[in-house]
């Protein structure tokens, strides 16, 4: 063993020299109020879908919107049926097509509303082209049919005298025109606010099924 301050060993006089070798370096240990503290809790499953159903993905949201809006048209043959119900079930049936594209992601209510107007779009879009088809291709079919249509008013309590104007208005192919345009423009209010309102209360249920 190599002493500090003496040149010489006491027992033989060889010049003592000292070697500096390697030595490991300890790393003290971190105390455990000093490391680092990862947090490794997963998000809440619950969170992951609703943030998902935020944003709107359209190209597969659209596919369930067209099919939702042919379901609506279908529905039409129930009575009473195209005041509302129809398009309220084809709004709920384009969210649930559209839920089934995106891996059971939730949508927000307003996605919902969005999803469904534009399943009512769809609709509208079906009945549209037929209308305007009909109206092109076979105007004197659809005169007589609106024209038998109306003369049954009068049996209802209808005023007889503005009900005679009416007819006589059809008579003409302006006003054939105006009554299909007119009655385009209602089928358009309803199948939106109708297809919008049914998938925004479908997509407002799943959600709340799923924090129970």
């Amino acid at each position: 063993m190599v002493e500090d301050g003496v040149p010489f060993c006491k027992h033989c006089g060889a010049p003592q020299i000292r070697v500096i070798g390697f030595e490991s370096a300890t790393v003290p240990p971190l105390d455990s109020a000093e490391a680092p503290r990862v947090s490794t809790m997963p998000p809440p499953p619950a969170l992951l879908p609703r943030a998902a159903g935020a944003r709107v993905v359209w190209s597969r949201a659209l596919p369930g919107a067209a099919l939702g809006g042919a379901f609506s048209l279908l529905a039409l043959v129930i009575p009473f049926a195209i005041f509302g119900p129809a398009f309220l079930a084809g709004g709920a049936i384009a969210v649930m097509l559209y839920r089934r594209q995106t891996a059971g992601a939730l949508p927000t209510t307003a996605a919902g509303a969005q999803i469904g107007a534009a399943s009512g779009g769809f609709g509208f879009l079906y009945s549209a082209v037929v209308a305007v088809a009909t109206l092109v291709y076979s105007p004197t079919e659809l005169r007589q049919a609106m024209l038998d249509s109306i003369s049954q008013m009068a049996g209802r309590g209808y005023d007889p005298q503005k009900i005679a104007q009416v007819q006589e208005l059809l008579k003409s192919p302006q006003g054939l025109t105006f009554f299909v345009v007119f009655a385009l423009f209602l089928m358009f209010l309803i199948t939106i606010v109708g297809s919008s309102i049914g998938g925004a209360l479908y997509a407002a249920w799943l959600r709340k099924r799923n924090l129970l």
